[in-house]
């Protein structure tokens, strides 16, 4: 008893520590992927389930109605049985079998010859297995490009888990592609859709270039092996959107991008610290049947734009004038919401969920925590500066988080940010937290400003005071610096 006892404990330790396999096929004609993942199990019964919601979407999302075409093989390729649970778990019989086969279909995004889709739209994975180790097998042909941000070279790549492979999107076929180098790290673009042709590509490559050196710089290195830009690119117009992933960011653009574009990719690539790795303990690993609750959303996302937004500007990219302009647009639409008196950023953040019937939403609450927490973040660190005699800024706080969360450590606690404040400002700031996180209502954006010789004008914009001191100029001047 004692041996089948030890060996019964090897199989299930060999199967805990297993690759899973997952052999990806594009189907052009039919805009189709035929995708087979090969399981290794000792198990009688192995579950598979398609994600309900997408990391960096807070709504959940029916992401298995969109998967066709479900078989399953065992040992010697023979038919086992396959049914269904609910609308995004199956039930494979592998008794016996020291391996199943699962062959299905998901959604590909193509045309003129290029294709594209995200890995939580088109992986299943294996019910209480999401952590090990998986490889990920691009069947095409060998005319196509590929850019994806996971380890290999093709047709081979390797993710340490389920969260790492589902986290790259992949793009394929004839796109059009550029590289360059960054922090030692090949960082790619790929460019696909009806504006493709249009974009001026020298900009664009010289904006993610220079978004990638200044934040990289600012962070004191890559956290990746290499980083790749999948633009879509739609004719006409100049503004766009992005989410985020660990290794890359998915990004529409209009054609007519420009260098005041720059705010989005700067964003988008600052969210490799800040949510990717710099994180609330819920977000990851991942629960993909339920959406992930943290009170942090406004730092993570609100105060992630402050900083990509405020870079831009101490290294450069943008004037001084622009800069104050862009800091005036955030603040006039934070202030166009009433429900910024009767919602904090942090129920904002945590109640997302709730919102939205159950969907989630930013703005669900007529609050979005984009612009609430850019604001958040502007209060704190021009307090910080004025507090501490310009000794620390909200830089330190952002540091301080990053030395807690790197190299894959469990992320921040829910208090982990107040904490931090105190640690770089002193006592005081644990109030000021709570006021400004905790509690709904008008956020001192005035005082702020006036520690740097800065006002807010009655249409809503910000520009110098009539006649700063020394000290609010000695403090902009610290403000504004690339290294404080």
């Amino acid at each position: 008893m004692k041996r089948i006892l030890v060996l019964a404990l090897l199989l299930s330790a060999a199967t805990a520590h297993a690759e899973i396999g997952y052999k990806v096929q594009p189907q052009p004609d039919t805009k189709q992927l035929a995708i087979t993942v090969t399981i290794p199990t000792n198990a009688a019964e192995t579950l598979v389930q398609a994600p309900r919601w997408m990391p960096g979407f807070y709504m959940l999302q029916n992401y298995g109605a969109r998967l066709k075409d479900f078989s399953a093989t065992g040992a010697g390729d023979k038919p086992v049985e396959l049914s269904v649970v609910d609308d995004h778990t199956w039930k494979i019989n592998s008794a016996g079998a020291k391996q199943v086969t699962l062959r299905y279909t998901a959604p590909l995004e193509f045309q003129n010859g290029v294709g594209h889709y995200s890995g939580i739209a088109a992986y299943i994975y294996v019910v209480g297995r999401t952590q090990e180790r998986c490889k990920l097998t691009l069947d095409t042909p060998k005319d196509w490009k590929v850019a994806v941000g996971l380890d290999g070279s093709g047709p081979d790549y390797n993710a340490d888990s389920y969260d790492t492979l589902a986290d790259n999107p992949v793009t394929l076929g004839s796109y059009y592609e550029e590289t360059y180098q960054t922090a030692g790290k090949l960082h790619v673009i790929a460019l696909r859709g009806t504006g493709a042709d249009q974009i001026d590509k020298k900009l664009l490559r010289e904006t993610c270039e220079t978004v990638s050196k200044i934040e990289t710089e600012f962070m004191d290195g890559a956290p990746y092996g290499k980083y790749v830009w999948h633009f879509s690119v739609r004719s006409g117009g100049a503004g766009g959107s992005g989410l985020e992933h660990l290794s890359s960011t998915e990004i529409s653009l209009g054609s007519g991008f420009s260098r005041r574009t720059a705010g989005l990719l700067a964003h988008e690539f600052f969210h490799l610290w800040n949510v990717k790795r710099i994180r609330s303990q819920s977000l990851g690993p991942f629960d993909y049947t339920q959406l992930p609750k943290t009170g942090a959303l406004w730092w993570l996302e609100g105060t992630t734009d402050y900083f990509a937004i405020t870079l831009l500007g101490r290294f450069g990219w943008t004037s001084e004038q622009d800069l104050y302009a862009d800091i005036a647009g955030n603040v006039r639409r934070q202030r166009r919401s009433e429900a910024r008196l009767t919602v904090s950023p942090h129920d904002s953040s945590s109640r997302v969920g709730e919102a939205n019937n159950g969907r989630g939403n930013s703005s669900g609450f007529g609050l979005s925590y984009y612009d609430e927490g850019f604001v958040v973040g502007l209060c704190l660190d021009l307090e910080l500066l004025a507090q501490t005699n310009g000794k620390r800024s909200l830089d330190d706080v952002e540091l301080a988080l990053w030395k807690k969360c790197r190299n894959n450590q469990p992320g921040f606690a829910e208090d982990e940010i107040r904490k931090q404040l105190i640690v770089a400002g002193g006592d005081t700031f644990g109030p000021l937290y709570d006021k400004l996180v905790l509690t709904p209502g008008e956020l001192p954006v005035e005082k702020a400003l006036a520690h740097v010789g800065l006002e807010l004008t009655d249409k809503g914009e910000i520009r110098s005071v009539a006649m700063p001191t020394e000290e609010q100029q000695r403090l902009r001047k610290r403000w504004l610096a690339k290294k404080r």
